[in-house]
């Protein structure tokens, strides 16, 4: 049987005018960290500048904003209602996200949630590659994807696969500059290795990446709900909590219209609260 029934709730800005009374003290509440080319009438925007005039022609209007250089934000503390960041926690150092987990408890109100969307979520990607799993990278099937990112000389493994995913500039079909690369058969050696300590294995192909503002699509760090909770709790949240695709207990962030878009496959989700 097929249910007829809407994809999500819809959060109009009028929802948003009867708690804040006007668009800009909503904006005042609620921020999009890393948000690219995301827009909403009622949330403002926190960006890297535009790094070519192609990005700058389509990225929403946006506070410029560093988080590898920068680790306070430019908002007040005790302010803000939400907080929420898709997929950029991946593609910042460890060091870059324990500052931006401690400034956000910063800026959010007693009772404000911070949700973190990311992937992909190293548990699933493992046990992917530990069944070799040739289809449960897709969006490598993707040209723009891979004209843009990968240096082709030879079709993509399932490890040269899993390897791009969590620590990029690591292989040897990635652009980006890096004094240590694999190729797939010494990450297929290391995953033997290491089939019984996969978290080593992956602090060890991240540690030492660093943020290369020519190329902000790679991956620098992994990520599982364990070690969100633990860096999470680490920045003084008390209450972080598993979600999943639309599940978020802010109503605010469950208009599918614009949250969770992103690689929901292979995403994680987890909100804190303050």
């Amino acid at each position: 049987m097929v249910y007829n029934r809407p994809s999500s709730i819809s959060v109009s800005t009028d929802a948003y005018l009867k708690s804040y009374g006007a668009i800009e003290e909503a904006k005042n509440n609620f921020y999009n960290l890393g948000a690219g080319t995301w827009e909403h009438p009622c949330w403002t925007n926190i960006d890297l500048p535009p790094q070519t005039p192609e990005f700058a022609a389509i990225q929403a209007p946006s506070i410029h904003h560093d988080f590898v250089k920068n680790d306070t934000l430019p908002i007040e503390s005790n302010q803000v209602e939400a907080f929420y960041c898709s997929h950029v926690v991946e593609h910042i150092p460890d060091f870059a996200n324990n500052n931006l987990f401690n400034d956000v408890h910063r800026c959010l109100k007693k009772g404000g949630i911070f949700r973190i969307s990311t992937g992909p979520c190293a548990d699933m990607d493992w046990e992917a590659v530990q069944r070799k799993d040739k289809n449960w990278w897709y969006f490598f099937d993707d040209p723009k994807f891979l004209d843009t990112l990968v240096s082709k000389s030879k079709p993509l493994t399932v490890y040269d696969k899993w390897l791009f995913h969590i620590a990029t500039p690591r292989s040897i079909h990635c652009k980006t500059p890096c004094e240590e690369k694999y190729d797939s058969r010494e990450i297929e050696f290391l995953i033997h290795q290491n089939k019984n300590n996969k978290e080593d294995l992956f602090d060890n192909l991240t540690s030492g990446l660093t943020f290369n503002i020519n190329f902000p699509g790679d991956h620098l760090s992994w990520w599982n709900y364990d070690k969100l909770k633990v860096q999470l709790v680490q920045a003084g949240f008390k209450d972080v909590y598993r979600s999943g695709y639309g599940q978020s207990q802010s109503c605010w962030m469950r208009d599918l219209k614009y949250f969770d878009q992103t690689y929901p496959q292979i995403s994680v989700y987890v909100e804190a609260r303050k």
